[in-house]
């Protein structure tokens, strides 16, 4: 992988985790979040560029390591359960989180608050493990 790929991977995942950051430090107690329009607006709004940001950083490496050419965004994951960079179930759980990404994008019908507060809070953690596994990745695959 060259290093200008390497460069943009890394700083796309602090991206990811500056957002994560910044959620943790906004994300109310439920009830707060319930009643605060203003709250739980800001809070969809940056998972969904946190999720963003996880996807792009999989489809840099997918592109990087010219892993094949996804045919959508879902199977970006697939190629990197494929390839060994994620497991299989940690790829399926990406899959469900772009999934949630889509439904808070495109409004699918009404959205729930209160899935939505269940999913932002026990989402966090995911994040952090995918820059770890990525981490991991590309310490083993320096040149």
């Amino acid at each position: 992988m060259e290093r200008t790929d390497r460069e943009r991977i890394f700083t796309k995942l602090d991206e990811m985790t500056g957002y994560v950051k910044e959620l943790q430090e906004m994300l109310p107690e439920e009830e707060e979040y319930l009643h605060n329009l203003i709250k739980r607006r800001a809070c969809e709004k940056t998972v969904e560029v946190a999720i963003e940001s996880l996807i792009n950083v999989s489809a840099m490496i997918v592109s990087a390591q010219k892993l094949g050419l996804p045919s959508n965004e879902e199977n970006i994951f697939d190629i990197l359960i494929e390839n060994g960079i994620l497991t299989h179930e940690f790829g399926e759980k990406l899959k469900d989180l772009k999934g949630f990404r889509n439904i808070l994008i495109h409004r699918y019908g009404h959205v729930n608050d209160e899935m939505v507060y269940h999913n932002v809070s026990n989402y966090l953690d995911d994040f952090y493990k995918f820059e770890t596994a990525i981490i991991s990745y590309l310490e083993k695959n320096k040149y």
